[in-house]
C-alpha cells in the first residue's frame, strides 16, 4: 500500500477510532493463538484479554503512529495516544516484535491497544516464542549488527568512512584502474556524500580500526527522517550493484520469481532516490539477479551450496570484472518454512593493492559506507561471519560466501 494513503489511514483513525471495527478477523501474519490465560498470578481481566503479536520491519515513526511491513510486504500502521512501552528503543529499518490487543488489518485502521514493542534482535534463543510456544524463525536477513559492537577485531584492519576528499579521490582512483566507468564511480561518490552530510555524526574522520565503530542506529534515524522522510536510503545490494552493474549479467531471465518481497525496500529506495540513475533495464538486471533462489528446508550448508551453484548455472549469471570482485553473504531464508530461499543478504565489493584486499560496503539503508584494508581475503570472509551471520532460530544452513563464481 502506498505510504502516503496508509499515514493518512492513521491520521484519519485519531478521531475515528470508535469507528474503526471494520474487521474481527486478525492478518494471516499474527500470532493466530490468543493468549487465553497467563503464567504466574495475573487478574482476571488480563487473563481474559486475546494478545497477538506481529514481527515486521519499521517504515515510519510518527508522534502518534508507527508503521511496520511485514515479510509478505503487508504495511499495518498502529496508532497510539500514549506513548507504547518499547517505542523509544525501536528506529526504521529495524525488525520488531508487537504485542498487541484488538484487530490489525492493511486497510482499516487500528482498533486496539499497543501492548509492547521489542526489537526482534534482541531475542534469544527462548525469547522469541509466541503464544502458542513455537519459535518465530528466519529473519536472520534483518538482524545484522548496527555496528554499536562489532565482534571482529583485528588491529591490522582499518577503515574509512569516505569523510575526506583525499580519500575519495584514491578510491575513485583505484576503482578507474580496476576498469569501472567514470559515471558509475561517480554515481557511487554521489550517495557517499549524501549519507555522510545527512549524517555527519555518525561517520569518523581519517582511518580508524573497527574497534572505534560506534554507529547510533537510532540517533541517525532520527536525522535521516528530519532530511529524507520518503527516501530510507542505499543499502549494500544497491551499493555493489552501482559500481558493477555492466559487470553482474543474468543471460537465461526465464525462471520463476518467488519471495520478491525480500527485495521490496530495494525497489521502494530506487523509487523515492533524490537523484536517479538506475534505467528500467537496470533496476530489471538488478531484480534479476538478486531474485531468491527457492530451495530446500536441508540445514546442511553442502546441500545449499550445490543448490546455489545449480541456480547460478541455469541462469545463467556472469561475473564480467574479475580485478572488482563482487562478494556476498547468502542466507538459507526459513521464515516461510513451506518456501525456503536462499538470499543474498549482504554484498560488498572487492579488490586488491600493494599486497592488500580493499571491502568496499554499505552496511545497511541508513547506516554508513566502510572502505576497509584486509590483509587477505579469507579475513573478509571472517569479519563477514562474525558480523552477519546471526541465525538465531536453529533452521537455517549456515550462510554461503560468494566471490564472484566462487563459493565458501
Amino acid at each position: 500500500m502506498n505510504k502516503k494513503i496508509l499515514l493518512l489511514l492513521g491520521i484519519l483513525t485519531v478521531s475515528a477510532g470508535v469507528l474503526a471495527g471494520c474487521s474481527n478477523t486478525n492478518s494471516p501474519k499474527d500470532s493466530e493463538t490468543s493468549v487465553s490465560t497467563m503464567q504466574g498470578d495475573v487478574t482476571e481481566d488480563i487473563a481474559s484479554e486475546n494478545t497477538s503479536e506481529v514481527i515486521g520491519k519499521v517504515e515510519q515513526i510518527k508522534d502518534f503512529m508507527f508503521i511496520i511491513t511485514d515479510d509478505d510486504n503487508v504495511s499495518y500502521d498502529f496508532t497510539f495516544e500514549e506513548k507504547p512501552e518499547g517505542l523509544d528503543q525501536i528506529a526504521v529499518g529495524d525488525t520488531i516484535i508487537v504485542t498487541y490487543t484488538g484487530t490489525i488489518s492493511e486497510v482499516d485502521p487500528f482498533d486496539g491497544e499497543i501492548l509492547e514493542i521489542a526489537l526482534f534482535s534482541d531475542c534469544t534463543d527462548n525469547s522469541c516464542e509466541n503464544s502458542s510456544g513455537e519459535n518465530q524463525s528466519g529473519y536472520a536477513k534483518d538482524l545484522r549488527s548496527s555496528g554499536i559492537t562489532d565482534p571482529y577485531v583485528n588491529p591490522e584492519v582499518t577503515f574509512s568512512n569516505l569523510t575526506s576528499e583525499e580519500d575519495q579521490s584514491a578510491l575513485c582512483e583505484d576503482l578507474e584502474k580496476v576498469g569501472i566507468t567514470e559515471s558509475h564511480i561517480k554515481d557511487y561518490m554521489n550517495y557517499v556524500n549524501v549519507y555522510n552530510e545527512t549524517a555527519p555524526k555518525s561517520v569518523l574522520n581519517g582511518w580508524n580500526t573497527l574497534d572505534k565503530v560506534n554507529y547510533d542506529p537510532y540517533e541517525i534515524a532520527e536525522v535521516w527522517g528530519e532530511k529524507y522522510p520518503e527516501f530510507i536510503g542505499v543499502c549494500c545490494r544497491m551499493s555493489a550493484f552501482t559500481l558493477l552493474r555492466d559487470d553482474l549479467l543474468v543471460n537465461n531471465t526465464d525462471f520463476e520469481k518467488t519471495a520478491m518481497n525480500l527485495l521490496a525496500f530495494d525497489s521502494y529506495s530506487y523509487e523515492m532516490m533524490p537523484t536517479k540513475y538506475m534505467t528500467d533495464e537496470n533496476i530489471m538486471a538488478y531484480e534479476n539477479f538478486f531474485a531468491p533462489i527457492p530451495t530446500s528446508s536441508s540445514t546442511d550448508k553442502e546441500v545449499q551450496k550445490k543448490v546455489l551453484e545449480q541456480a547460478l548455472n541455469e541462469r545463467g549469471v556472469e561475473f564480467k570484472n574479475s580485478n572488482l570482485k563482487f562478494i556476498a553473504l547468502v542466507v538459507h531464508d526459513t521464515t516461510d518454512e513451506s518456501k525456503p530461499v536462499l538470499f543474498i543478504d549482504h554484498a560488498g565489493v572487492l579488490y586488491e593493492k600493494d599486497g592488500s584486499v580493499y571491502l568496499l560496503e554499505k552496511l545497511a539503508f541508513q547506516e554508513p559506507y566502510q572502505w576497509i584494508e584486509f590483509p587477505s581475503e579469507e579475513e573478509i570472509i571472517k569479519y563477514f561471519d562474525s558480523k552477519y551471520n546471526l541465525d538465531i532460530s536453529g533452521t537455517m544452513a549456515e550462510p554461503i560466501y560468494m566471490i564472484n563464481d566462487q563459493l565458501f
